[in-house]
């Protein structure tokens, strides 16, 4: 299972998107409380559910890992995980997995510069004061020794979304032939 992991507006659901796409992925749908966004299909970018639901599904041991975001539970059920798919998490989220699944998480950080970053959450809606929020709370949650390990690191700056699919899946395919 590749493990995608960035900070706010990194490119992560684009560079899934398009490893879905060219490649034949399957998203490993994650499970949140968070509204649901205007062009957002439950069970498809989510599992959204109400907070009391999600902490049923937690006291019934159903989730790999769960953490809160933004004053939001977001958890990736076992239900959800499987082969040649693609989850996105945060670092705490990926080294849970790393601990309850090793060798059967790849970890992908995509870096993305601030000023990037912020332009692509004002272009997509969000409020100046919900960016600056994000901005400041990546800043202590989205770095590279906040991981057990990283398999592979990429920067989202100047190289096309295909071009970023195209290197993880290189990548991932030669880290599955090094495994066997």
């Amino acid at each position: 299972m590749i493990v995608l992991v960035g900070a706010s507006a990194s490119g992560k659901t684009e560079i899934a998107k398009k490893m879905f796409e060219i490649f034949g992925y399957q998203k490993c749908v994650t499970t949140t409380t968070r509204p649901k966004r205007q062009n957002e299909t439950d069970g498809k970018d989510y599992h959204f559910l109400d907070q009391e639901t999600f902490i049923e599904a937690i006291k019934k041991d159903l989730f790999y890992e769960v953490s809160t975001y933004h004053n939001h539970y977001y958890g990736i059920q076992k239900k959800d995980v499987f082969d040649q798919g693609i989850v996105i998490v945060e670092p705490k989220g990926a080294n849970t997995l790393i601990d309850k699944l090793n060798q059967e998480v790849y970890i992908v950080y995509i870096e993305t510069s601030e000023a990037l970053r912020q332009k692509r959450m004002l272009e997509r809606g969000d409020s100046s004061d919900l960016v600056l929020e994000r901005i400041l709370f990546d800043r202590q949650v989205f770095y590279r020794d906040a991981f057990k390990k990283i398999d592979l690191i990429v920067q989202n700056e100047d190289q096309t979304i295909d071009m970023l699919a195209q290197t993880i899946h290189n990548h991932y395919q030669s880290y599955l032939k090094e495994k066997k």
